[in-house]
């Protein structure tokens, strides 16, 4: 069962449960104030109809002022000692403004009786109270009762969520064998789908990605633990939304190569790890000047220039060198481009070369 209808049902049945209390409640009710004034008799029912109207009009009331994800157990029983204790607090002020307010007249085993009954009352609207804010709002719970947390996973590890390009550029493995990465893995059930929809692709180049990037995912389950998170898409939901919905509800950070996902998770305050970032992150720095020896392997798209690569897989333009393509050169670096999406570097062959 996923985490986000295990949360839902949670509330379902916390609610279910104040309902059936206020009901009893409405019967207990009914006999309490029956006979406290001469001639004046409530029925059962009436008392079960007025205790129903209020439990739907707290829920009501509840669903629309409080927001936010259930966590765990801890937050109902956090939240039940909460108005546990909110309940005795104002108990005995419930009973004196009862005393003080019920006619002289009224015996002491029906005012005992009616305060039992505003005293129960209290007990389960704090108890409600306390344990729909506990566990809808763990966030703002932290600030307030200082070192208490809700999180499934040890403190200080947030989960890495793996998209589908993270496998299919394959890097994640060496990062993980590195020990770059120390989080839990998690990688969710519409993924593994997207995975095998490329696998099975008719064309031949996305076929030979989709197994790449499902050899990738069982080499990294032999040595590192994965959590297969069973999360469905919402209807018409794309796959880079529900991962940021995922992230968001696990607290967790999405790992990915895809310069759009990045530019999203960003905006929408969702922390993303960018391979490509890293890997631009790790390569050596070009200053202009630098000279460096690059074999050039084709002519560029300018005239007179040749393309050349590093052993990074860095890219090096250069410019009146096409006649030198085939040949390893000097090139003194002019000018570098460093991107998500990799690094550039422009330069113009040596004075030896020349």
């Amino acid at each position: 069962m996923s985490a986000s209808v295990s949360d839902r049902l949670t509330l379902y049945v916390a609610r279910a449960l104040f309902f059936l209390a206020a009901v009893g409640l409405g019967i207990q009710g009914a006999r309490a104030f029956s006979g406290l004034v001469p001639g004046f008799e409530i029925a059962a029912i009436d008392g079960i109809l007025v205790a129903g109207i209020a439990a739907i009009i707290l829920i009501i009331f509840e669903m629309v002022f409080v927001r936010g994800p259930v966590r765990t157990i801890a937050g109902v029983m956090v939240g039940l000692m909460m108005g546990l204790v909110l309940a005795l607090i104002f108990q005995p002020l419930v009973t004196v403004i009862t005393k003080a307010v019920v006619a002289p007249g009224v015996k002491g085993e029906q005012l005992e009786a009616l305060v039992a009954f505003l005293n129960l009352m209290t007990t389960c609207i704090f108890c409600y109270f306390g344990v729909t804010l506990v566990v809808t709002t763990k966030d703002e719970l932290k600030f307030i009762i200082p070192y208490v947390e809700f999180r499934k996973e040890i403190k200080g590890h947030l989960p890495l969520i793996l998209d589908t390009s993270t496998f299919i550029d394959g890097r994640i493995q060496g990062l993980l064998s590195a020990g770059v990465f120390d989080q839990r893995l998690e990688v969710p059930r519409f993924v593994l789908d997207e995975l095998q929809r490329v696998a099975d692709s008719a064309e031949r180049s996305l076929r030979e990605r989709g197994r790449r990037g499902l050899d990738v995912l069982k080499e990294i389950e032999k040595h590192h633990m994965v959590n297969i998170v069973d999360f469905s898409l919402e209807p018409g939901e794309e796959v880079d939304f529900a991962l940021l919905r995922l992230a968001v509800l696990h607290e967790g950070k999405v790992v990915t190569t895809d310069h759009n996902l990045t530019k999203r998770g960003r905006v929408q305050g969702v922390q993303v790890v960018n391979i490509n970032d890293l890997a631009t992150a790790m390569k050596p720095a070009f200053v202009p000047g630098e000279v460096v020896r690059v074999r050039l392997q084709r002519s560029g798209d300018d005239p007179g220039q040749a393309v050349g690569f590093l052993r990074d897989g860095t890219m090096v333009v250069v410019e009146e060198a096409a006649a030198n393509v085939g040949h390893e050169v000097s090139v003194q670096v002019t000018s570098a481009l460093q991107t998500s999406a990799g690094k550039m570097i422009f330069g113009k062959l040596a004075k030896a070369e020349k």
